[in-house]
């Protein structure tokens, strides 16, 4: 019954500011546009079910693409609308970081691959060998991308050192190969997304700070001018023919 009623909202919602602004006006707005592409998606969702097509749990994915309207608040909300550009602007830089953090995996999963591929199956005889392994290219990547998160990535470093004979000069250049992994991805590349979003959040706060402080000049001029305004009204002298001459 909600999920009816806001359909038949925004559906109310949208024909009302077409009749108001017209069809050309309307589509000149990217939130009216995105709530539009909501409208029509609700209403495609009510057609599949009702038809049968798709289930409504199968479909009712569509209905998570209304939360992104919160954003419309930002128009009005000034703190958040420069924290959304701030973070816009600021995907270039992100992109090129996944870039760079996606080729350092890959180079250290085809390392991994070369030390230890195959070689936890002996030390798994009996018991099942863990999923975490260098066997493979995908499981690789996903392992090295398991230890920069910090995710028992010991676990996978003791059993590197058993795989290759336990400690002794290879166990010890393995253990310094994992703590080298570890402290590149984790506190270097992966802390990197962290100073980004500093450096943004210091980026939106001065941009604030800026507008407030324009538009608190905005409102002291305005004031002057009206103060102004009414000091040469009140100083004018009113002719014989009841006419005021500023």
């Amino acid at each position: 019954i909600a999920n009816r009623l806001f359909v038949y909202l925004f559906s109310f919602e949208m024909l009302l500011k077409m009749y108001s602004l017209g069809i050309t006006g309307y589509f000149v707005s990217n939130f009216n546009r995105f709530d539009c592409f909501v409208v029509i998606a609700s209403i495609i969702e009510f057609v599949l079910i009702y038809i049968e097509f798709m289930p409504a749990l199968g479909i009712s994915v569509l209905r998570c693409v209304r939360l992104l309207r919160v954003f419309k608040v930002t128009r009005y909300w000034t703190a958040l609308r420069n924290l959304v550009a701030s973070l816009l602007n600021s995907m270039k830089s992100i992109a090129s970081l996944l870039l760079l953090l996606f080729l350092f995996i890959v180079i250290f999963a085809l390392l991994c691959m070369q030390m230890f591929g195959v070689k936890f199956d002996h030390i798994f005889l009996v018991e099942e060998k863990p999923r975490n392994n260098f066997d493979s290219f995908w499981g690789a990547l996903i392992t090295v991308f398991q230890i920069l998160t910090g995710e028992d990535w010991n676990e996978v470093l003791y059993t590197g050192i058993r795989a290759l004979g336990g400690l002794g000069l290879v166990g010890t250049v393995v253990c310094f190969y994992f703590i080298i992994l570890f402290i590149c991805g984790n506190y270097i590349l992966l802390n990197v997304f962290l100073a980004i979003a500093v450096d943004n959040l210091a980026d939106a706060e001065n941009l604030t700070a800026a507008e407030e402080e324009e538009q608190k000049k905005r409102a002291q001029a305005k004031f002057s001018e009206d103060m102004q305004l009414n000091g040469n009204v009140k100083a004018t002298d009113q002719t014989i023919n009841g006419q005021i001459n500023i």
